[in-house]
């Protein structure tokens, strides 16, 4: 049986026992799933491995786990892709999120670009999604997500960086080689402008296409973090 999984924010190492202080988890173990003493699940500290817990005691805002396993995760991504992408619709953006948090992206950079449709979002809830998506694919380590960034500050990375628009050359895995760290930046709806093109250019990074089919931009989204992350 699938044993439950939930991300902690206490640093698990090699201990025998841990107290996890999060009364929010402690609600849902006890309340929502009806977990008692006795009950294993998996717990995660982002670290890469995945712990078996069993229950040994529940506290008002608090549980005590004993830890009877632990292993490395199976699920980690086969490189590090930072997603820097212009807001979009609320919706549509929180679909980003969920999607390349399940497919394996590492780091989401929201960017107020030129043909932003609005230069703010709601970060908690964003982190509130990703930890969800995180729990139910599997993951062992969540991915981040920075509060929004002008475009003119995302340009100088230490990894390469690859931009998407449709009048780019075509892009092949084989442009990727093995890069990781790995950044990917993806378009408002209408695309980068001018300006911006050519800012990715004088910024040495170089501007691909996904082929002759003009893609939304969450659409683009799926489509780049699948290829990077999959192929």
């Amino acid at each position: 049986m699938r044993l439950h999984r939930f991300f902690v924010p206490e640093q698990i190492g090699d201990s025998d026992t841990v107290i996890v202080k999060d009364s929010s988890l402690t609600h849902q173990l006890r309340h929502v799933f009806r977990f008692t003493v006795g009950g294993q699940v998996i717990l995660l500290d982002n670290s890469g491995f995945e712990y078996r817990a069993m229950i040994n005691e529940f506290h008002p805002s608090a549980v005590t786990f004993s830890i009877v396993s632990k292993r490395g995760s199976p699920n980690i991504p086969s490189r590090e892709l930072h997603l820097f992408v212009s807001i979009i619709k609320k919706d549509k953006f929180e679909w980003i999120v969920e999607k390349g948090t399940e497919l394996g992206v590492s780091k989401f950079v929201p960017i107020i670009s030129d043909r932003s449709e609005k230069k703010s979002l709601n970060i908690e809830r964003l982190e509130k999604i990703i930890l969800e998506a995180s729990e139910q694919s599997g993951k062992a380590i969540r991915p981040v997500i920075t509060e929004p960034i002008k475009f003119e500050d995302t340009l100088r990375q230490e990894y390469p960086c690859f931009a998407f628009h449709p009048t780019g050359d075509v892009f092949t895995i084989e442009h990727a080689q093995n890069y990781s760290p790995l950044g990917a930046f993806i378009g408002p709806e209408g695309g980068w402008s001018d300006k911006e093109i050519f800012a990715f250019k004088q910024n040495k990074i170089k501007v691909y296409s996904l082929g002759n089919t003009i893609l939304r931009a969450e659409t683009a989204a799926l489509a780049v973090s699948t290829l990077l992350l999959l192929s």
